[in-house]
């Protein structure tokens, strides 16, 4: 999409500074296919993990501000076994921010294997055996560990 900007976020008004050093910036296409979504994975000063949006080139808006990956986590596991996971599961994460902040970060995460799409349905997905991504994440760590600290605000 040659002329639509390539980013546009919503406005927050935490001011808080967190620093978060990048560990990989990585990129997919969003769950209908049609933008291609940027995202940062990072660790906080006690090497806990976070994930970022931090651009997209379909023109719709997001909040950029880092989550922990212990958030995700978390909601992923209140959601009801009985139901198919979906973008909604996320949604508590990110209150009175972007409505797509919750499908972007779902992109991401069936990017990363911590979700997949279930067999034979479109919008629904399931978790994976978060071992493959986790072994990955140390090894960026290990490969990582002088890269450097940012300081990211809203």
């Amino acid at each position: 999409m040659a002329n639509t900007p390539v980013r546009k976020k919503s406005k927050t008004n935490d001011s808080a500074e967190s620093p978060i050093r990048t560990i990989k910036k990585a990129q997919t296409k969003s769950l209908e296919g049609k933008a291609s979504l940027g995202y940062c994975l990072g660790l906080d000063e006690t090497s806990a993990l976070h994930w970022r949006l931090a651009s997209n080139d379909g023109g719709g808006y997001f909040s950029d501000e880092w989550v922990p990956f212990s958030a995700i986590q978390a909601a992923l596991a209140e959601w009801p076994e009985d139901r198919p996971i979906t973008s909604m599961a996320l949604r508590p994460l990110f209150l009175g921010k972007s409505a797509n902040n919750p499908s972007f970060l779902l992109a991401t995460l069936v990017k990363e294997g911590v979700l997949e799409r279930k067999p034979d349905t479109r919008r629904h997905y399931q978790l994976c055996d978060p071992k493959p991504f986790l072994a990955e994440v140390d090894k960026l760590k290990a490969g990582h560990s002088k890269a450097k600290t940012v300081s990211y605000t809203h």
